[in-house]
């Protein structure tokens, strides 16, 4: 086994336009990291980047461009999702000027540093662990009347724990740390303008100052969908603490991590399209209806709301006109050694019962998890959320609520009751593959 690890700043110019507004300074830099894992037959390339995220038209791009250059068959991009950031290749992203070169310089960037990566392979051997750990919270509490809000629910679920896959040279030293957890980088979210990696920049800080500089860390974010850092918009001295919390977690779990024996991948994918149903036409006028009084009930503030979701509906309503059924392409990867370790991708944000339900019924000894890759346009909810309906809440609500993300979404709905169980065939289809 040989791995190859090669890193590249990435930080955008001042201006670059984030998940809550452009930006006005630089925090902290922001790193493309890219590692390649060759059995000798079946190279994957592992890219990590400190953005909010990005289309799956891109991640698919840059995967040709890498195979084009390097060989390698099996690409997978995983988006840190830090508010803080901007994206890449994300509907909206393009700008003007220094943001379009920011761009073009990412597209050559990707491709190149793992190019890069692949000069740097050296002999390896593998190590598997976990540390329990917890930076977030569920931000999905029901009031009594069913409806759901952003808010800390103590009794949600959440991914308590980091997984991690070490690296090390033939003489026992540790060269890379690979390590995944599962919460938005949202603690400096609406509290600065300035751009930076939020929780996840400071617990690699942290590992570095533990570790030292001569070894690479990486963060994956796992299925973080319905799962905030804490606190919310607390800003950087919060988002420092959290950081150092996981990554003393995941030092702390190096010493126990298990060696993993076998030497060779195997790699499968799957794809599922997840329905998306429309409401109906008379959904849609009640929809429009209630964003009209809200937009007028607030004055300016919901002409801008209004403004802002009245292309959402019309599009919506052409596509209810012609009676299109959306879909979205959802696709599974399962990069496993025997039964030792297996990651399992994810596009989109995944809640993170996804990953718990990975975890739990994964036959390897090691399991990790990562939502956000090949693709992030929008929230993958259980079919318990699902089922609320209106009342689901920003990343579940249906029409005629106003509140749900879906509304902005490619689909322009939410996904249907029925997809948790779909995905749940998808993922374990490869594994009885294996």
């Amino acid at each position: 086994m040989k791995a190859g690890t090669a890193a590249k700043n990435i930080t955008p110019p001042i201006g670059a336009n984030t998940p809550v507004g452009e930006t006005t300074g630089i925090h902290d830099s922001l790193f493309l990291k890219a590692l390649v894992l060759d059995d000798g037959a079946n190279p994957v390339a592992i890219v990590c980047l400190d953005l909010s995220g990005g289309s799956a038209a891109f991640c698919y791009a840059m995967a040709e461009r890498i195979q084009e250059r390097t060989g390698i068959q099996h690409t997978l991009i995983n988006f840190s999702h830090t508010h803080s950031a901007p994206g890449g290749g994300l509907p909206g992203d393009a700008g003007t000027g220094e943001m379009n070169r920011w761009m073009e310089d990412l597209n050559e960037s990707i491709p190149a540093t793992v190019g890069e990566a692949c000069e740097n392979r050296f002999s390896v051997a593998l190590r598997a662990g976990r540390a329990p750990v917890q930076v977030g919270f569920n931000r999905r509490l029901p009031d009594k009347d069913g409806f759901v809000h952003m808010a800390v629910n103590e009794n949600g679920a959440v991914v308590p724990w980091t997984n991690v896959l070490q690296i090390c040279a033939e003489n026992g030293d540790t060269r890379l740390v690979l390590f995944e957890h599962a919460a938005h980088p949202v603690i400096v979210h609406g509290a600065s303008s300035l751009c930076g990696a939020d929780y996840t920049g400071f617990a690699v800080q942290r590992i570095n100052e533990k570790l030292g500089d001569d070894v690479t860390a990486i963060f994956a974010q796992g299925c973080g969908g319905n799962v905030n850092g804490y606190p919310l918009r607390g800003g950087w001295d919060k988002a420092e603490e959290a950081g150092h919390i996981l990554g003393d977690a995941v030092i702390g779990a190096l010493p126990n991590t298990t060696k993993i024996i076998g030497d060779s991948f195997n790699v499968r994918s799957t794809r599922v399209m997840l329905p998306a149903p429309l409401p109906s036409m008379e959904v849609w006028h009640k929809t429009h209806n209630l964003l009209k009084r809200i937009a007028y009930e607030r004055g300016t503030a919901g002409h801008e709301l209004y403004r802002g979701m009245i292309g959402s509906l019309e599009i919506m309503r052409g596509m209810i006109e012609r009676g299109e059924q959306p879909e979205s392409r959802f696709d599974i990867t399962a990069v496993s050694i025997g039964t030792e370790w297996c990651l399992i991708t994810m596009p989109q944000e995944p809640f993170c019962e996804y990953e718990l339900w990975v975890d739990e019924n994964a036959p390897f000894d090691h399991v990790m998890v990562f939502g956000y890759t090949n693709g992030q346009m929008g929230y993958v909810p259980t079919d318990k959320a699902l089922a609320r309906g209106e009342k689901g809440g920003y990343e579940a609500g249906s029409c005629p609520s106003i509140r749900g993300h879906a509304l902005r979404s490619q689909t322009h709905a939410p996904f249907a009751v029925g997809i948790e169980g779909m995905i749940h065939d998808a993922i374990s289809s490869l594994w009885n593959r294996n």
